[in-house]
């Protein structure tokens, strides 16, 4: 059975949805790696795509989204296991090994590749028991590049084959902070005396954008900060005390001091009272006014459920960035990226709890 590796998620606009277990009892007893199910389930996708069902969501949503009818005919629907990584991955202790058990799901038609990945994460406290059980299998993260027509196809197929249930995933404030700071810390990977070139390297600018409650800003939905490359690694040193930065907790403190020196310019600047991570004690600033997303080169995460992460493809036969050496740039973007991506499975797997 043609596996595929976990890197073929990166560099790709996702959209987030939550997925609770897929019930497959009916059919089959396993379906991560049972090659017969997984092209049942692609047979009977295949089937819909091309039937008269589509024809009906065609009619349907023209005014909204035609892109299905510039696709040309549906050639190929693959059903795929995702492996921990890459054989070369594998055969090098010092090689990125990504383990998010799932399916790849790929439609490819005449002039366009749609894709769909069905995650979970092996490295959680449940392990491979919580992922895979008798009749049963939490992928709790879906990652679609599809069209919407496509998408609400795609999601009522799963409905209906695997009695999930399927909801967008919003991404709270706190996880967008925490997010970005543990993306900084991987690539920090111990402090070293290049982790200031490696993090503008990869991030280069960086730019935040806050939205506000209508109740305090009716005529300001939101506002971009930016901050220049050159500037970055001044937010990311540890300054001295200020009254702003006492009120941060002990878990802020555990991480990268970037919001805190963020927060403590803005509110010396602006006078704008912030709390993106969470952690001050001002509860006016975490109710009006939020983090709703990040963008830079490496990654961007929305609140309103996206999501792409990249990792350059400029490496050489030994996967090593070119000039760079094996424990380079690439190297820890990708273990970046990587945690980064867990963070947002766990999400999906904990629920829409408020934060």
């Amino acid at each position: 059975m043609e596996q595929i590796d976990a890197h073929q998620l990166f560099n790709t606009s996702w959209t987030l949805h939550r997925l609770s277990p897929l019930h497959h009892s009916k059919d089959c007893e396993t379906l991560l790696d049972n090659e017969s199910a997984l092209k049942t389930y692609a047979t009977r996708l295949r089937d819909q795509l091309t039937g008269a069902v589509i024809a009906g969501i065609h009619s349907a949503s023209a005014a909204e989204d035609d892109a299905l009818s510039k696709t040309g005919a549906l050639k190929e629907c693959l059903w795929q296991p995702i492996t921990a990584g890459s054989p070369r991955d594998a055969a090098s202790s010092r090689r990125s090994t990504p383990s998010f058990p799932g399916i790849l799901v790929t439609l490819e038609y005449e002039f366009i590749v749609y894709k769909a990945a069905l995650l979970a994460d092996s490295d959680s406290s449940n392990g491979k028991e919580e992922t895979q059980r008798e009749g049963s299998t939490f992928l709790p993260l879906l990652l679609t590049r599809f069209p919407n027509a496509l998408r609400q196809t795609f999601i009522s197929f799963l409905s209906a084959n695997f009695d999930t249930y399927c909801s967008p995933l919003r991404l709270p404030s706190a996880l967008l902070c925490s997010g970005l700071e543990t993306y900084v810390e991987a690539l920090r990977d111990g402090r070293s005396a290049r982790a200031s070139d490696y993090i503008e390297d990869v991030i280069k600018e960086l730019q935040l954008t806050l939205s506000f409650s209508p109740s305090i800003a009716p005529a300001l939905r939101s506002l971009n900060v930016s901050i220049a490359r050159a500037s970055l690694a001044g937010f990311l040193r540890d300054g001295p005390s200020t009254a702003a930065s006492k009120t941060r907790s002990l878990q802020q403190k555990l991480r990268s001091p970037l919001f805190a020196n963020l927060t403590t310019y803005l509110e010396s600047h602006l006078a704008m009272t912030l709390d993106m991570d969470g952690s001050a004690t001002d509860q006016r600033a975490r109710q009006h006014v939020r983090l709703s997303k990040v963008a830079c080169a490496a990654f961007v995460l929305g609140s309103e459920g996206r999501m792409k992460l990249v990792v350059s493809a400029n490496r050489d036969e030994d996967g090593a960035s070119v000039g760079r050496g094996r424990d380079s740039s690439f190297q820890r973007a990708l273990r970046a990226s990587e945690t980064l991506l867990r963070a947002v499975v766990r999400r999906a797997a904990v629920g829409e709890q408020t934060t």
